[in-house]
């Protein structure tokens, strides 16, 4: 896939706060920093005048709808590039974690669900997305409106050569540590 589709990568490790209007800041940083790699679309012949407005307000930090952002990121990355966008978010658990500490949990779940829902679930822009974090996945959380997420951890054999070490790994170090 490398080099074959565009790609959005947004790492939520920076999202925090005391309150959730300080979350929400780093939040529009983050996206806001993304869509800068992305400069290229302000010149984009495939978009039309509206569109690069909307992706001018994204570079300014000041989207109509934050919850919005990167599904219309993948749509202008896809009508420019003629090919569905790749969706990457690491450390998508951490605002969550943050926001349960700092006493706006609530809230953050919100923000985060009705994001993923726009990026993940009603974009038709979207190839596939990847999203990474400790927490494990639950259907019964913010991704409840999401149909079809699969879950690798690393107890799966499948991807144990991508998780740590492999059985055969261990057993080598093991041996020569006696």
């Amino acid at each position: 896939y490398m080099g074959k589709y565009p790609v959005i990568f947004l790492s939520l490790k920076g999202i925090d706060g005391l309150t959730f209007e300080e979350a929400i800041i780093r939040i529009t940083t983050i996206i806001k920093n993304e869509a800068r790699r992305h400069h290229y679309l302000k010149n984009s012949d495939k978009l039309i005048e509206e569109e690069i407005k909307q992706f001018q307000s994204l570079l300014d930090g000041k989207a109509d709808d934050i919850t919005d952002s990167i599904r219309l990121l993948s749509e202008l990355l896809c009508k420019h590039y003629g090919k569905k966008t790749i969706i990457l978010i690491d450390e998508y658990d951490v605002p969550l974690d943050k926001a349960y500490k700092h006493g706006y949990y609530d809230e953050m779940v919100s923000l985060i669900y009705s994001i993923f829902m726009q990026a993940l679930k009603t974009n038709d822009s979207l190839y596939f997305a990847v999203l990474t974090g400790c927490l494990r996945v639950s259907k019964e959380s913010i991704f409840t409106g999401l149909n079809n997420p699969k879950v690798f951890s690393i107890t799966d054999a499948q991807f144990d050569e991508y998780f740590g070490f492999t059985n055969d790994e261990v057993v080598k170090i093991l041996q020569y540590y006696n």
